[in-house]
C-alpha cells in the first residue's frame, strides 16, 4: 500500500461525480467509503446523487461506532441514560441519512468495524443476485 498521509478535507461530491461519469462510462458499481453524518451526505452527496444513479450502482459504506451501541444499552444509572438517550439520537440521525440514501436509489451498509467487510460481501453478493451489477 503507498504510504498516505491523512488530511481533514471535505468531500468534493461535485468533482467525484464528474470524475466517475467521466472515466467509467459503462455501468459500474460505485462503493463510497464515508460518514452517515447528516450534513455533509445532504449538502454534498443528495444533489448530485441522481446524475451517479442514472448511469451506475451506488452502494454507501459506512462505519459505525460500537461504542455508541454500547451507550444505547446503558442504564446503569442517570449518567448512563443520559448517554444511552445521545447515543440513541445518533444512531436515529444515522438510520434518517441512510433512508434518504436509500430512497436516492442507493445501498447503504452501515456496520461496526469488525462487520463492515462481510457486510460489504454481502451487499455485492445481494446485487449481483439482482441483476444490478
Amino acid at each position: 500500500m503507498a504510504r498516505l498521509e491523512p488530511e481533514l478535507l471535505e468531500t468534493d461530491a461535485r468533482g467525484l461525480t464528474s470524475t466517475a461519469l467521466r472515466t467509467a462510462p459503462r455501468r459500474s458499481l460505485i462503493v463510497l467509503l464515508t460518514t452517515l453524518d447528516a450534513a455533509p451526505i445532504e449538502e454534498g452527496l443528495l444533489p448530485v446523487l441522481s446524475r451517479l444513479t442514472q448511469r451506475h450502482t451506488v452502494l454507501v459504506a459506512s462505519v459505525s461506532d460500537p461504542h455508541i451501541a454500547r451507550m444505547a444499552a446503558a442504564r446503569g444509572n442517570t449518567e448512563a441514560v443520559y448517554e444511552a438517550a445521545a447515543a440513541a439520537q445518533a444512531q436515529a440521525e444515522r438510520h434518517r441519512t441512510a433512508e434518504q440514501l436509500t430512497r436516492h436509489g442507493v445501498t447503504v451498509v452501515d456496520a461496526t468495524p469488525n462487520d463492515l467487510p462481510p457486510a460489504l460481501a454481502d451487499a455485492y453478493l445481494a446485487l449481483k443476485a439482482a441483476g444490478r451489477l
